[in-house]
């Protein structure tokens, strides 16, 4: 059967792809966009809802993208409407699309929903502003093996476009939690998770941290970096040994450091 085709770039569903481009509409909505065959296909294999993908055969630059839409043409499957060029340029945030892009459900997250195994390896991130910072740590989080990400106190949209098409889906690869502060610490204490802070300002370097253990390693943000409410109420103090002029990596950077020196641990 033909999908729907949808070739004027005033069409609704057009106008409401251009909305969700805009976080407010995206809370509004409780939906979010998903653009790229590579990004997509990690939400599904996630089972995020996805409501309808809208694909222009005429930008697919692989047949892998041909192949996926067959697939996908199926009475259980998200509805697939193909649209005009000039359609899908107005839908698109991306220089160069690859002609997929989908409208999903958020998930949201809860500490207490949360499923970890004995000694699980979180990463807390506080008042962390870049979309392509979460999007890289993402991706170290995952290759690392962390068992969840814990947003803190933060404005941040882990839905922006930004931080799905950086962190090339794999946002959706693992639990993302969002917390206040006083909760998060109450409930890491009470499951037994040792604290370890960055801090340029600690004394202790990560190398001398013991990370085998249930362990949320927590990082601030670029501009402020942690707060004193963690520097002091974290279990450890650490910091990464800085032997040039910087006092301090980016924190994608020190993220990707701090997980792969716990799993370098666990793997002895």
């Amino acid at each position: 059967m033909e999908d729907s085709y949808i070739q004027s770039r005033q069409n609704e569903q057009i106008k409401n792809l251009v909305k969700l481009h805009e976080r407010k509409h995206r809370d509004r909505q409780d939906r979010f966009l998903v653009e790229g065959l590579r990004e997509l296909t990690h939400a599904l294999e996630a089972s995020y809802p996805i409501e309808n993908i809208f694909y222009c055969p005429k930008l697919f630059p692989t047949e892998a993208h041909s192949a996926f839409i067959r697939e996908h043409r199926k009475p259980q499957s998200p509805t697939c409407i193909r649209i005009s060029p000039q359609a899908f340029e107005k839908a698109s945030l991306r220089e160069g699309p690859d002609g997929i892009i989908a409208v999903g459900q958020q998930q949201n997250h809860a500490l207490t929903s949360l499923q970890l195994p004995e000694h699980p390896l979180l990463l807390v991130l506080e008042g962390i502003e870049k979309p392509g910072n979460l999007g890289a740590i993402l991706r170290s989080a995952d290759g690392a093996g962390a068992d969840a990400v814990i947003l803190v106190d933060c404005v941040l949209d882990c839905y922006n476009p930004n931080a799905i098409r950086s962190s090339q889906g794999l946002l959706f690869a693992l639990p993302l939690v969002t917390a206040d502060r006083s909760a998060l610490a109450k409930w890491l204490d009470q499951n037994k998770i040792q604290t370890y802070a960055t801090s340029p300002a600690a004394s202790k370097p990560l190398w001398d941290c013991d990370t085998r253990q249930a362990t949320a390693i927590l990082l601030g943000s670029e501009h402020a970096g942690l707060s004193s409410f963690w520097i002091q109420n974290a279990n450890h103090c650490i910091h990464l040994p800085m032997l040039g002029q910087a006092d301090s990596l980016n924190v994608a950077a020190t993220a990707a450091i701090c997980l792969y020196e716990a799993r370098r641990q666990r793997c002895k």
